[in-house]
């Protein structure tokens, strides 16, 4: 009998302990341990879809940590399913102080969000923020992919691709002028190499030039020709080691980036040679030559005094005495700020002197500010050659 018994206790298997009170697990159940418990109260991640696991996470997150971001909390979320989200840049609008980028995320061809902001990190944010929003159902698919009324992801990459057709994004032009002034080089020229084929099949071959590096870029137009060059221009120049003066080591000596530069601008303008320039005529030769009596036998204390003053005081106000002066004459003076920078990081300004002949002078500086007084400065030069008596 006791053998029995025995028996019938080894085929029921283990004694179990006891139920705890409230039919929860018990403690010393393996798993059950800290760690690796379920997650989010006594609903484990398994059982949740991905829709009702965002809701959770995200009301959780943003209750206890508001300052943790969307991507954060994005990523947090989709790791514990082994799920990584893609991010990729979809477009870059607006001009070139002021980028706007447009990123998408997505987890497959349903799961799609777009975002727009100032800087790239700023558009990853929105994009993951419109992607959460889209998995607890605060928005549907198509207001995930729209920010402020613009386009989804699909039309976006639509829109650039087929208004260029080349499948190259952006504005690759302007990327490229922009490396260039930040790495303080001259500016990309492009010249046109050749063309074949039928007058409705042409196909246009242009060579990019950036110091002595060189790109060549096809399309069924110029301009679509000069996107890829540009486009393949600084995609190459990305990665390119920059030392010094921000010039790449490539060139052996100082002589050999001078003889560059030099052929860049024979290039340049060597167009102008054929250039018909307009010879002034005998009416047009004596206004000017009348122009010039008139302006030295010009009478006014302002335009007297320029004649005996010197330019060398350091607080002298440039601007302020020759916009006395063209009171006094009866001519007006126009400023105007070119954006780009000399090759040295310098601002650039003209002004223009309503006069007849139209004189322009030219000025450089530091700032904005000093580089109109610069130009009014020499247009004060320029004045006092002409009065002078």
């Amino acid at each position: 009998m006791e053998s029995q018994n025995m028996t019938m206790m080894h085929s029921a298997g283990p004694i179990q302990p006891p139920p705890r009170e409230g039919g929860g697990p018990h403690p010393n159940r393996r798993g059950n341990r800290k760690g690796h418990g379920p997650l989010h109260g006594n609903l484990p991640t398994e059982r949740l879809s991905l829709g009702e696991e965002a809701k959770l996470l995200y009301s959780q997150e943003m209750a206890s940590m508001p300052s943790k971001t969307p991507v954060s909390v994005l990523q947090e979320l989709l790791s514990r399913r082994g799920i990584t989200p893609k991010y990729e840049l979809v477009q870059i609008e607006g001009a070139i102080h002021e980028p706007i980028f447009r990123y998408r995320v997505f987890l497959n061809n349903d799961l799609v969000a777009t975002g727009t902001g100032r800087s790239k990190k700023d558009a990853k944010h929105s994009a993951a923020k419109n992607l959460l929003d889209l998995l607890v159902g605060k928005v549907t698919p198509e207001q995930a992919n729209q920010t402020n009324g613009t386009p989804g992801a699909a039309d976006i990459t639509n829109q650039v691709v087929t208004s260029f057709d080349d499948k190259v994004m952006g504005n690759p032009i302007g990327w490229l002028q922009e490396m260039c002034m930040s790495r303080r080089w001259p500016p990309p020229f492009y010249e046109m190499e050749h063309e074949e084929g039928l007058p409705h099949e042409r196909q246009f071959t242009i060579a990019c030039h950036v110091l002595k590096f060189r790109e060549i870029g096809t399309g069924k137009s110029k301009k679509l020709a000069k996107r890829m060059a540009a486009h393949k221009m600084w995609q190459s120049l990305q990665d390119l080691p920059v030392e010094g003066n921000n010039l790449p080591s490539t060139f052996a000596s100082d002589e050999e980036l001078a003889t560059k530069l030099g052929s860049s601008a024979e290039n340049r303008y060597s167009g102008l040679k054929d250039t018909k320039i307009t010879k002034l005529g005998n009416q047009q030769s004596h206004k000017v030559s009348q122009f010039h009596k008139t302006l030295k036998n010009s009478v006014g204390k302002k335009l007297a005094d320029l004649q005996t003053l010197s330019f060398n005081a350091k607080d002298f106000n440039f601007v302020q005495f020759l916009q006395e002066i063209a009171s006094e004459q009866s001519f007006e003076v126009t400023y105007v700020d070119i954006e780009e920078k000399t090759l040295t990081n310098r601002h650039q300004c003209l002004v223009q002197l309503s006069t007849l002949p139209v004189a322009v002078c030219y000025g450089t500086g530091k700032t904005p500010k000093e580089a109109k007084g610069s130009a009014a400065h020499h247009a004060l030069e320029y004045l006092k050659i002409m009065t002078k008596k």
